[in-house]
């Protein structure tokens, strides 16, 4: 075996004795973490091996094809919202415009008729869903005057004109249980 020669033994690698990064034995400073005599009393530094660049270049490929799929997406959404997009409502239809009435001019007694409420629809029904639930305290629409509590809900009550249907029983304001159509009480009444 042959002797090293001391320039030899300057230029070899040691470990930092502050960071362990790897320096010549006579320098001067650190140059990662800047350290006077950063050689001195130092073990020799093991030799690292920089990683396979197989490993850098699997996790770019499989950045980017988690990129594209993402763009893929992106793009079938924005096609989807194009082609489908939100329904098209129908067209209104226009009712024919009233003639105008002259401010002058008296106005005509309302009809019987005009007055009527319209016909229920939840006569004959019997998939009827209710609005109120029993223990809701009800008022009249127009002026708030209560109505009464929904006592309980019947789907197919006989009315005393013989039509079936689904009906309230409401405990009203006077104290006693009267059932009234489903249909006419939602119209006419709201919580309270």
């Amino acid at each position: 075996m042959s002797r090293m020669s001391s320039g030899d033994d300057r230029n070899r690698m040691v470990a930092c004795r502050a960071c362990g990064n790897r320096v010549p034995r006579a320098a001067r400073r650190c140059p990662a973490c800047g350290v006077g005599e950063p050689g001195r009393d130092a073990p020799e530094a093991p030799v690292r091996r920089a990683p396979p660049r197989r490993a850098g270049r699997r996790r770019r490929r499989v950045l980017v094809a988690a990129l594209a799929v993402v763009v893929v997406l992106a793009a079938a959404v924005v096609a989807a919202v194009v082609v489908w997009g939100p329904p098209e409502a129908p067209p209104l239809e226009r009712r024919p415009e009233a003639p105008a009435r002259r401010p002058d001019a008296p106005r005509e007694p309302a009809s019987p008729a005009a007055e009527a409420p319209p016909p229920s629809r939840s006569r004959g029904r019997t998939d009827w869903i209710f609005f109120f639930k029993p223990g809701d305290r009800l008022v009249r629409m127009g002026d708030e005057t209560p109505v009464g509590y929904v006592v309980r809900t019947e789907s197919a009550h006989v009315f005393p004109d013989g039509d079936r249907g689904p009906a309230y029983v409401l405990w009203t304001p006077a104290g006693d249980e009267r059932p009234v159509d489903a249909d006419e009480l939602e119209r006419t009444a709201k919580l309270q």
